[in-house]
């Protein structure tokens, strides 16, 4: 929304409740190298800052907005984008099992023989590692309707989305996520962090320190193979295995600047112990 407005020159201020834009999801460095971003396209950032109350001109239209710091902001427009929820509201008083979302097993059926859910209203009675029980992007969407056409169609197939995996765009960073990456690191994790000078191109990378086992990567204006990350966390690569094979799930259009080998040297630099092959330097 922010974008659109200021692609026709329209001024924005945005209200984020965290400390960094997104901070709640990404990890620190994430954060703020997103909320330097957004600022660099002349967007009033507001962090730790919530709506407390929006004010009408008298006509049915917005006037302005006060702030949790009761700051008072003039505006024609207030758009509130704080996230969504299962509408389960008009299943309350049938016989359909919900509690946040409506409640299916492994294979998408409800707890009434023949009805099934799919999509943004589902949340799973069961866990998968590394994935949440209610997931609205699209992309699950599709695949739970992919799994419930063949048990439909006398397949009975189960909903085994694989590793966890996302996109987006902030202005003009690229965003993607393979596998499980916390905004916060867990005890069994280590972690890598590179960040290009230009500040808008990172790579984070999260593995178990004990066994060496790639947990996942966040990847910021760096274009990578969805199918390469999902095979190595299937197969439970190590760290040394995905960052020596690194360049192979670089997916980005051909004269782009490659950061392999930056990247590479840096983390064997820091990390001795795993042993990673640096690759040669040429000037």
């Amino acid at each position: 929304m922010a974008e659109m407005l200021r692609s026709r020159n329209i001024g924005v201020t945005m209200l984020v409740r965290e400390k960094e834009f997104w901070s709640n999801v990404l990890p620190l460095h994430e954060a703020k190298l997103i909320s330097r971003h957004i600022r660099s396209h002349h967007v009033s950032l507001k962090l730790e800052t919530e709506l407390k109350e929006i004010q009408s001109d008298g006509n049915g239209k917005v006037k302005s907005v006060i702030t949790s710091n009761n700051e008072v902001i003039d505006c024609e427009f207030a758009g509130i984008t704080t996230g969504v929820i299962p509408n389960v509201e008009f299943l309350k008083s049938s016989a359909i099992e919900i509690n946040k979302g409506v409640l299916v097993d492994e294979f998408l059926q409800t707890n009434i023989p023949d009805v099934y859910a799919i999509g943004d209203c589902v949340e799973r009675k069961y866990d998968l590692p590394g994935r949440r029980k209610i997931e609205q992007v699209w992309y699950t969407g599709r695949m739970m309707g992919e799994v419930l056409a063949q048990t439909i169609c006398d397949e009975k197939t189960k909903y085994e989305p694989g590793p966890w995996f996302n996109s987006a765009k902030f202005f003009d960073i690229e965003y993607q996520t393979y596998g499980t990456i916390g905004n916060q690191l867990k005890e069994n994790e280590q972690e890598f962090y590179w960040e290009h000078p230009s500040g808008v191109k990172c790579v984070h990378l999260v593995w178990d320190k004990s066994s060496n086992e790639f947990h996942g990567i966040n990847s910021f204006g760096i274009r990578m193979r969805h199918e390469v990350f999902d095979k190595w966390l299937r197969q439970r690569m190590s760290i040394q295995f995905v960052v020596e094979n690194l360049h192979e799930a670089n997916f980005d259009p051909e004269f782009f600047i490659r950061h392999e080998k930056e990247i590479v040297n840096k983390m064997a630099a820091q990390f001795p112990m795993l042993h990673i092959k640096a690759l040669p330097v040429f000037k």
